[in-house]
């Protein structure tokens, strides 16, 4: 190779390298736009007809940031107006004393009594309580702060990926093109078409997948609250059904309630609650998830759930979408490495010859 070639190729990619840095804070945020914008690219298309491409972006993005946010805040309203609350009566405990343990305590198998002898000895000894207490106390504001800190950089990452997918809708075929245009010097036409269909239906395999299942568990949560008296049912449902994204992810939104049931004297409805969201609620989305995904996307069902489950667990909930797409397009590749039809993995034929060795 000729010395100048060696220089450009250099430069190129150091340019590369620069780029990806300057860009690598937004990532995520990007990623989270493109999925959106893919989503809603119907309805945006649509929409362009009655009104201008700008107006029809800056509508869409609005009306998605209000759906998002509002609960949100809402939600940070009850919290702000439940520490108030809690404030006082901390403030009230630590000048009066704990009063006697409530009876509620007595009633809870195995661990009652424990519970309500420490309730009491607490009460006639709170500041040797509070000492001892004091690393664990110590440990919770230091976790308070981190768990802000980071709701802090989710809201600001959720606004960058409101305005990132304001421009993606103005600019969305115009990188698309670009980007086939860069593709198609390193893989072959119909090989580039046929990937970009099958990301295409992975995406939407996945968003059907995890949009269906996080409103069927929105619903299911919903009746639970609603009928066992949580409070705030329809507001705790749709959190908890906007986390369910994640697999596991309403634990940190039930688990509290029922706690909270529990400290207001309902331990039977705290126990059947906790019990419908694990067994219940849980049960359907290992069920559902995956099949839908399996489904929209044409991945085999083992496939979609190491994808579902490996990608939260490398990348968080973008990796419940980044997963199963990865998955797919690393299967993809080894099929045109190994000179096979797309989705042979998927014929019982093959499965069938491969006994044999």
């Amino acid at each position: 190779m000729k010395p100048d070639r060696i220089i450009l190729l250099a430069l190129a990619v150091a340019l590369g390298f620069g780029c990806l840095l300057i860009l690598l804070p937004f990532v995520p945020a990007m990623i989270w736009a493109a999925i959106l914008v893919y989503c809603l690219w119907p309805v945006y298309m649509r929409f362009c007809h009655y009104v201008r491409p700008t107006v029809a972006a800056v509508v869409i993005t609005l009306v998605v940031a209000g759906l998002v946010l509002v609960p949100l805040v809402h939600m940070a309203l009850l919290a702000a107006k439940e520490a108030r609350e809690s404030r006082g009566w901390v403030t009230s405990v630590l000048q009066n004393g704990l009063p006697p343990a409530p009876a509620f305590l007595l009633r809870i198998p195995l661990v009652g009594g424990l519970l309500s002898d420490f309730w009491n000895n607490s009460a006639d000894d709170l500041g040797g309580t509070v000492t001892q207490l004091q690393p664990m106390l110590n440990g919770l504001a230091h976790s308070g702060i981190k768990l802000l800190v980071r709701a802090t950089h989710g809201l600001i990452d959720l606004v960058v990926a409101l305005l990132f997918a304001f421009v993606f809708f103005l600019t969305g075929e115009m990188i698309v093109a670009r980007a086939r245009l860069v593709l198609a010097r390193m893989i072959n036409e119909a090989r580039l078409d046929e990937l970009f269909d099958l990301v295409a239906a992975t995406v939407r395999g996945v968003v059907v997948g995890i949009l269906g299942t996080a409103a069927f568990q929105g619903v299911l949560y919903a009746a639970g609250f609603e009928i066992l008296h949580a409070p705030q049912p329809l507001l705790f449902a749709v959190l908890a059904g906007v986390v369910s994204i994640v697999p596991a992810g309403a634990t940190v939104i039930y688990v509290p309630l029922c706690l909270y049931m529990l400290a207001q004297g309902h331990p039977v409805f705290a126990l059947l609650l906790l019990i419908y969201c694990f067994v219940v609620v849980g049960g359907a989305d290992s069920v559902l998830r995956p099949w839908l995904i399996a489904r929209g996307a044409a991945l085999p069902y083992t496939v979609t759930l190491v994808g579902v489950l490996g990608g939260a667990l490398s990348f968080g909930a973008l990796g419940v979408f980044l997963g199963p797409v990865l998955l797919a397009l690393g299967l993809a590749m080894a099929e045109e490495f190994a000179g096979q039809p797309r989705g042979s993995w998927r014929s019982s034929g093959n499965a069938r010859k491969l006994g044999k060795y």
